[in-house]
């Protein structure tokens, strides 16, 4: 039997943030430009590429990086 990868802890919370700023920043929008998601995140681009995150990304995927 295969076991399901748990979630971390804090990524919920941290999905629901970065939501609430990525709805407020560029509503119509679900996947995002290095540059939208370095303003959602309040980083540099420079930064998210430091973390292993290249080319468009999603909510999900930020809060999997910084959750």
């Amino acid at each position: 039997m295969k076991k399901v990868p748990r979630e971390k802890e804090l990524f919920r919370p941290t999905l629901e943030r970065i939501r609430g700023r990525a709805d407020i920043l560029y509503p119509e929008k679900l996947v995002y430009t290095q540059q939208e998601a370095a303003k959602i995140m309040g980083i540099s681009a420079r930064k998210l590429r430091e973390r292993g995150i290249q080319g468009d990304v999603t909510a999900e995927q930020l809060a999997l990086i910084y959750s």
